[in-house]
C-alpha cells in the first residue's frame, strides 16, 4: 500500500478524473448502466482537512462526497 497523500495530491488526482469524465457539448447521452443490486457500506477514517477538501470539493462541483470517493475508486485497475 502507498503512503499517504497531502491533499494538494488528492485534489489533482480529482481534477485528472473529472476531466476524464467530461463530455463535449452536444454530445449525444448513452443509457445508463443498471445500478448495482446491492450496495454494501463501508467507514473510513480521515484526517480532518482531508474531509473539509472532500466536503469543500464536493459542493463545487454539485456532488456528494460518495459520488466523489465512488469515481476515484473506479479508476483503480482491476
Amino acid at each position: 500500500m502507498s503512503k499517504a497523500k497531502s491533499p494538494k495530491d488528492i485534489l489533482s488526482r480529482m481534477k485528472a478524473v473529472a476531466a476524464r469524465e467530461r463530455k463535449p457539448a452536444g454530445e449525444s447521452t448513452a443509457p445508463a448502466p443498471e445500478a448495482p443490486k446491492k450496495k454494501v457500506r463501508i467507514t473510513v477514517d480521515l484526517d480532518p482537512e482531508v474531509h473539509r477538501f472532500l466536503k469543500v470539493y464536493a459542493a463545487e462541483k454539485g456532488v456528494r462526497i460518495s459520488d466523489v470517493i465512488r469515481n476515484l475508486i473506479s479508476t483503480l485497475e482491476r
